[in-house]
C-alpha cells in the first residue's frame, strides 16, 4: 500500500499555500471558479494584462505547483500583453476534492470551456502546459470540443508516456527501484501524450524542453515532436525543471514563438 501510494504521488503532489498573489507584481486579477461534472468547485485566477495587446493564455501548472507558486513562471506574460487564466486541479490551492487523473483530464476540458467563454468572438485561446500540465494538456486539446477556439498548444518540459516517466521516477530510489516496472502499470496510460499529440493538428504545437532538465529526459520531448503533425515547432532552452521562465533568455524563446501566432 505504501509503494502504491507513493507511485500515485508521482503524478499529483497537491500544494495548498499561496505565498504569492498577482498584486505583488502590480497585476490586477480576479478569482474564478469552475464547477466539475461531479459538483467539485475548482479555484483559479484571471490575471489581467497590463495592456492587452496580444491575446489570452490558459496555463496548466505542474504536479507540485498551484496558481500561486507558478507565478514566477507566468506573471511576465501579463506584462507582455496577455490575459492569463490559471486554475488549480482538485486538491490544489483553494480547489476542492482529491486529485485523480481521470477526473483532472475531464476538469481541464471544463477549464478550457470556462476560459473560452470569456473571450471575444474573434479571439482564440493559447494553451500552455508545464510538466504534468503539459502532458495532460496534449490529450485534452486533442480531444477538446473547443478545438476551433484554440490558437496553439505549447508544452514545456512535458513527458511522453505515463508508464515510462513513472518508471524513471521510481528508479531514482533504491526503495522502489526493484518495483518500477509493476508499479508503473498502476498508472493509467489511457491519456498517453505520445498517442494523442498527432491529433492536435491542425492546431499548431510547440514543444519546449530544457537540455538540463533533471527530471524529464530529452527523449520525451523528441518523441513528442516526432509524433506531432504539422504545424509544429521544437525549441531548446536551458534551465532546471521547475524554474523554466525565470531567465530572460527562456522567456524570449516563448515570447518569440507566441509572436509568430499573431503574424
Amino acid at each position: 500500500v505504501f509503494l502504491l501510494s507513493g507511485c500515485s504521488n508521482l503524478l499529483f503532489v497537491p500544494y495548498k499555500p499561496f505565498p504569492l498573489t498577482p498584486d505583488g507584481a502590480d497585476l490586477v486579477y480576479e478569482d474564478q471558479y469552475v464547477t466539475t461534472a461531479d459538483g467539485i468547485r475548482l479555484h483559479g485566477w484571471k490575471i489581467h494584462a497590463e495592456n492587452k495587446t496580444a491575446g489570452s493564455i490558459l496555463f496548466f501548472h505542474g504536479n507540485g505547483d498551484n496558481v500561486s507558486t507558478q507565478l514566477p513562471n507566468t506573471f511576465w506574460l501579463a506584462k507582455e500583453g496577455y490575459d492569463l487564466y490559471v486554475y488549480d486541479y482538485r486538491g490544489y490551492g483553494q480547489s476542492q476534492g482529491t486529485p485523480d487523473l481521470d477526473d483532472t483530464i475531464s476538469d481541464m476540458e471544463r477549464m478550457i470551456a470556462h476560459a473560452v467563454q470569456q473571450l471575444p468572438e474573434d479571439e482564440k485561446l493559447i494553451v500552455i502546459g508545464h510538466s504534468l500540465g503539459g502532458s495532460m494538456a496534449i490529450y485534452t486539446v486533442a480531444h477538446s470540443a473547443h478545438r476551433d477556439r484554440i490558437a496553439a498548444l505549447v508544452t514545456v518540459e512535458a513527458f511522453s508516456d505515463y508508464h515510462r516517466v513513472t518508471r524513471e521516477m521510481l528508479s531514482k530510489s533504491w526503495v522502489t527501484w526493484l518495483f518500477q516496472w509493476p508499479l508503473s502499470y498502476t498508472i493509467s496510460n489511457e491519456y498517453s501524450p505520445l498517442d494523442s499529440i498527432a491529433q492536435v493538428s491542425p492546431i499548431p504545437v510547440c514543444v519546449i524542453h530544457s537540455v538540463n532538465d533533471e527530471m524529464i529526459k530529452m527523449y520525451h520531448a523528441e518523441s513528442l515532436f516526432e509524433a506531432a503533425n504539422e504545424p509544429k515547432s521544437f525549441e531548446l532552452i536551458d534551465s532546471n525543471h521547475s524554474t523554466v521562465f525565470i531567465t530572460k533568455d527562456n522567456r524570449q524563446v516563448l515570447f518569440d514563438y507566441l509572436k509568430t501566432l499573431r503574424q
